[in-house]
């Protein structure tokens, strides 16, 4: 005990012998320890948003599929449960939102050119909130309803395609019958997004529109 107190005293005067050599050094730990909580704060930020740009992004915290649709991501592996069913189940698990989707490959095209995109069929009272999409943030207007007849595509999207509010498109995909479905729409409106590559790869319609397209 003795021989540490000696020690800590030798330590204690050493420190100070030196003024600048001290303050040099006790800066450079700041810095140091700053720079490291710095790094930190700003990598766990842009991880937490990647996440949050993710999850609303379309695919959500949690997804329930056909058990058969992981293996095959086909039409013809939906969910069996007809869709009051689906809503009074998810209902009694208490879940802060939910939305049932069609999700399918598509080609959408114009007057000038055609583009593969991903087509969403959705009930849009209850995607508001749930994904990327601001509802007013909308160049016309979102989809109404699940039976709206129009389409909404995003901005670098109407660029690509040459297109506007209140022109027609025609998107065409596969049915269960491995069949060319394809139907005209008129784009009702113009999203937008963080990332250019969600305007340019989803296209949102109504889901019960799709699901007639699809042969449903």
């Amino acid at each position: 005990m003795k021989t540490l107190r000696v020690l800590m005293m030798l330590a204690w005067r050493n420190l100070w012998r030196n003024h600048r050599r001290t303050l040099i050094m006790l800066a450079a730990i700041a810095i140091g320890v700053w720079a490291m909580i710095f790094m930190t704060a700003l990598t766990q930020g842009m991880v937490n948003e990647m996440i949050k740009d993710g999850v609303s992004a379309l695919p959500g915290h949690v997804q329930v599929h056909h058990p058969d649709y992981r293996d095959d991501p086909n039409i013809n592996n939906l969910i069996p449960t007809p869709d009051s069913e689906l809503s009074a189940r998810l209902a009694a698990a208490d879940l802060e939102q939910w939305a049932t989707r069609i999700k399918v490959p598509a080609v959408i095209t114009s007057e000038r050119e055609s583009r593969g995109v991903t087509l969403l069929g959705i009930d849009p009272a209850n995607e508001r909130g749930l994904t990327f999409i601001d509802y007013d943030d909308i160049d016309g207007r979102f989809l109404e309803s699940a039976a709206d007849k129009g389409i909404v595509i995003g901005r670098k999207l109407a660029v690509t395609l040459d297109t506007k509010v209140g022109k027609r498109v025609v998107l065409m995909s596969q049915d269960p019958n491995n069949e060319i479905a394809d139907r005209g729409f008129r784009v009702v409106g113009l999203f937008g997004a963080n990332m250019e590559a969600f305007e340019e790869n989803n296209v949102f319609a109504g889901k019960e529109t799709i699901q007639k397209l699809q042969g449903g």
